[in-house]
């Protein structure tokens, strides 16, 4: 976490303490998970982490159990049947859920192409 007040001057990392971060997530496409957010499709999030599959993690604890699969894969990957954007940029590749976020990013997800 990131601790910091008037007197302390720039912000220092506070080990073991889990910072909280907003970022705006917008479903597209995908009916099934606008449904499980009450009919929203965009929605402003404050989740545990920094990272891609932190914020994956929080959207699997939200939805529950039985749609686990739904944003990772058994292995810890982003799960193929969603695409995932960061500020417009698609996310490919292995390893990717480990991206920093920042705070206020865009992360959308929808389907993929074909």
């Amino acid at each position: 976490m990131l601790l910091a007040t008037k007197s302390q001057g720039p912000l220092k990392e506070v080990k073991g303490i889990q910072r909280s971060m907003k970022v705006k997530v917008k479903f597209s496409a995908i009916s099934e998970l606008v449904s499980l957010f009450e009919g929203r499709k965009d929605i402003q999030l404050n989740f545990p982490g920094r990272t891609l599959k932190d914020l994956l993690d929080h959207l699997t604890l939200k939805v529950g159990s039985k749609k686990q699969g739904i944003f990772l894969s058994d292995k810890g990957e982003i799960s193929p049947h969603i695409l995932v954007l960061i500020n417009g940029r698609p996310i490919r590749g292995l390893n990717q859920v480990g991206n920093m976020l920042r705070e206020n990013d865009a992360v959308e997800l929808t389907l993929p192409l074909g």
